[in-house]
């Protein structure tokens, strides 16, 4: 446990002042969680895109989340519509 703190430290201690404020914020406000049920196959295509992209399960979800909520903001509902209109035309597996 104490290697891998000291290396997260070291890693901090060379990111700019700027990077290290924004790293502290966002780690402050990860105070809630979340729980929702998925289906196995999109846990595995989740977990796959998860790891080519050198990130967390947790963290892509997040970004996912963070990334459709700013779409909905711009689109409203018809973004919803759009999404689950795609989801309608795929046949099940």
């Amino acid at each position: 446990m104490y290697s891998i703190t000291l290396r997260i430290v070291k890693r901090l201690y060379l990111l700019s002042f700027d990077q290290r404020s924004r790293i502290r914020i966002r780690m402050q406000t990860k105070n809630e969680q979340v729980g929702f049920r998925i289906s196995a196959d999109l846990k595995r295509e989740l977990q796959a895109v998860a790891k080519r992209e050198g990130r967390t399960l947790s963290q892509l979800c997040e970004i996912l989340l963070a990334g459709g909520l700013e779409t909905y903001k711009k689109e409203g509902s018809r973004y919803l519509q759009r999404l689950l209109s795609h989801h309608k035309k795929e046949p099940p597996q």
